[in-house]
């Protein structure tokens, strides 16, 4: 270890567990990547340990907790969080949700935005997220203002959280023509991505123009393309076979994230599997979110388990955060694993599965654009050389945080710690005695 040196600084976390690897670890973070890991106790520690004296690096006693990779966020509206609130009660009840979410952003400023984007943001860094996907509604509601909002949003906060930019026409686009040259002008000033929602059009033939004007914007611009489709749970949603078709036509294997996708909940067994082997196919990545199973039906998860069978690439969004759309929402990860075990149908074998779906998974999923190993859910979660883009979790094991989602949590960035989380428990003696032949 004397031979070691640093450009930056070190943090050694000591005494962590590990998914994949028995006992406790000594874990050192140099120059933004894991440097190694050594068991807890033995020669190999202490010498890393003397090392990281000499070299002044900072200590974390993680005291047996969960040492992860760190959570990544693939679909959340930032533009929209905790906007609720700036609507009337009163007003709010008697819209529907497309007309309680435009009435919100016809208010939108790019100041308002900004601290309501950045308030998310923090929320999701806190909660372990370093990685996220915003898709911003870009319309004639709402013009550029929500997109103004959220690029500054993303500047306040780089260096601990990575955002990627959606540019999503939520009111259509043959709906609502002036939507394409705002669209054209937020991907030339910064958007990561196009985004569109071809079910909002009337008929299907405007929706399978929507797909195609979506995906030639990609082309035009070289961007990958970040769908929803087929939003609820009703047969007569079919644009995701259709989203599976156009990529495959324009060579997009591996670069389009398909999100929500409900209505295969209602396809017959035939069409389901037929629509799941066309999106494995093209490579399309499915974002299943949870919170679609408020609005009732069998799941409303996408039928993960056919899909994943086809050999589709899943992961798990947050969808909304306290605005027109969905009062509640916590950007918690945790709850949102949770959620999808149990509403997805899963049993306890599976929980290494859906966490997949909600860290590397998901990373690689937004990130990478060769065909994710089927059996990647099963490789050790943290290694030398990876970045150091971590979360330390007061639980000790997968499990036990999935029980506890709400317990302590430390967040690191790039070998940096960039929120930390404690959480205090305690009984007040209620002067309860002890029933009749129990020991107190």
């Amino acid at each position: 270890m004397s031979a070691m040196t640093t450009t930056g600084p070190a943090l050694l976390i000591a005494g962590a567990a590990l998914h994949g690897r028995p006992g406790a670890h000594d874990v050192l973070l140099r120059d933004g990547a894991v440097a190694s890991i050594e068991p807890s106790g033995s020669i190999g520690a202490a010498a890393l340990a003397e090392w990281a004296d000499r070299a002044g690096a900072e200590r974390l006693d993680a005291a047996g907790g969960l040492l992860a990779r760190a959570f990544v966020e693939p679909h959340l509206h930032p533009d929209k969080s905790f906007s609720l609130s700036e609507l009337d009660p009163a007003e709010a009840s008697g819209l529907d949700h497309f007309a309680r979410s435009s009435r919100i952003k016809a208010g939108f400023t790019p100041e308002r935005v900004a601290r309501r984007a950045r308030r998310a943001f923090e929320l999701a860094v806190a909660n372990g997220v370093t990685r996220l996907r915003a898709n911003i509604d870009i319309d004639s509601i709402a013009g550029l203002r929500g997109f103004e909002g959220v690029l500054q949003a993303r500047e306040e906060v780089r260096g601990i959280l990575d955002v990627d930019l959606v540019a999503f026409p939520q009111e259509g686009l043959g709906r609502d023509p002036g939507a394409l040259p705002l669209l054209r002008e937020a991907l030339r000033s910064g958007a990561d991505l196009v985004g569109g929602w071809p079910n909002v059009e009337d008929g299907d033939a405007a929706q399978r123009a929507h797909v195609r004007t979506v995906f030639e914007l990609a082309e035009e611009f070289d961007v990958d393309v970040d769908i929803h489709a087929d939003c609820w749970l009703d047969e007569r949603e079919r644009m995701l076979e259709v989203v599976a078709d156009e990529t495959i036509a324009r060579g997009y294997q591996g670069r389009v994230l398909a999100s929500h996708c409900c209505g295969i909940e209602r396809y017959s067994d035939e069409d389901a599997g037929r629509v799941a082997a066309r999106v494995a196919e093209a490579d399309v990545r499915v974002a299943i979110i949870p919170l679609n199973l408020v609005d009732g039906g069998p799941r409303g998860l996408s039928r993960p388990h056919e899909l994943r069978r086809a050999g589709a690439e899943l992961v798990v969004g947050s969808d909304n955060l306290n605005d027109g759309w969905y009062p509640l929402g916590t950007l918690s990860p945790l709850d949102r694993a949770y959620m999808t075990l149990v509403g997805g149908g899963y049993g306890d074998d599976d929980v290494d599965l859906v966490w997949h779906m909600v860290a590397s998974g998901a990373a690689h999923a937004l990130d990478d654009r060769t065909r994710a190993d089927a059996e990647a859910w099963r490789a050790p979660d943290v290694t030398p050389g990876m970045t150091a883009d971590l979360v330390l979790l007061g639980a000790h094991d997968r499990l036990e945080a999935l029980r506890r989602p709400g317990g302590p949590l430390t967040t690191i960035k790039a070998g940096r710690v960039v929120a930390r989380r404690s959480v205090d428990e305690s009984v007040a003696d209620a002067g309860i005695r002890p029933a009749d032949g129990v020991r107190a």
